[in-house]
């Protein structure tokens, strides 16, 4: 419900746009970006209902940007976003370590997709490195996130990406990635389901070029007032 003017506010001089601001802010968050449908559903979706990556929204605006119709993806860790990655990239190879997510997850899955069971901890990081393929995205979003990030850089492609989730939790594993040369963007801020803010980290390849998504790069975000182009 949009919240009404208290008298408190419209009588006190530079707090008369405060519950304008409020209800703008809440209405892009929870309507705009479709958090308040996935806290309902406990499970990351946009406003339209489409699946989305658990990251934060900022940087899953950042991905939307990207045109990955020619990229193959790795994920160390299933869910929605494999079905997100499903709909954006050439080529999807997920690993899970639940055998009950497991099986929901692949009665979803479109056909060609390719998803992995390892209930096992030790093996789940040499999943991927023991595959002779390389990747253009690897996404760290499950168990073991340490190894899983070394067997990252062994098999991301020349020019890729490294998607490390929760980074700010695992400043540990952002390092091994570092230390192997990539380059490291943090978005922080909100996301889908959760009521705090965390940090989701992307590392690139020094030749990292992927073409965008659409005409312009930066689109602009949800919520944002989109002006007049400057002249040239």
């Amino acid at each position: 419900m949009k919240p009404r003017h208290h008298g408190f506010f419209a009588s006190v001089p530079g707090l008369r746009h405060l519950p304008r601001v409020w209800w703008s802010t809440w209405r892009i968050l929870h309507r705009r970006f479709g958090h308040d449908r996935s806290v309902v559903w406990r499970e990351p979706r946009d406003a339209e209902g489409r699946a989305l990556p658990w990251f934060t929204y900022p940087a899953i605006e950042y991905l939307g940007q990207l045109d990955f119709s020619d990229k193959t993806v790795f994920e160390f860790g299933a869910g929605n976003s494999t079905l997100y990655w499903s709909r954006r990239a050439a080529r999807v190879v997920s690993v899970e370590h639940d055998r009950g997510w497991h099986e929901r997850l692949r009665a979803q899955l479109p056909p060609g997709q390719e998803l992995i069971l390892a209930e096992d901890r030790r093996e789940y990081p040499q999943v991927l490195a023991r595959r002779p393929d390389e990747f253009d995205v690897i996404v760290v979003d499950g168990i073991e996130r340490r190894a899983c990030c070394a067997a990252a850089v062994s098999r991301l492609r020349r020019g890729g990406l490294v998607i490390l989730d929760n980074s700010d939790w695992h400043h540990h594993c952002a390092a091994v990635l570092r230390e192997a040369g990539l380059l490291e963007v943090d978005f922080a801020g909100f996301g889908p389901v959760n009521g705090y803010t965390w940090t989701t980290s992307l590392f690139f390849h020094r030749e990292f070029a992927f073409r965008s998504e659409g005409p312009r790069q930066p689109m602009h975000g949800l919520g944002a007032l989109p002006l007049q182009e400057e002249a040239s």
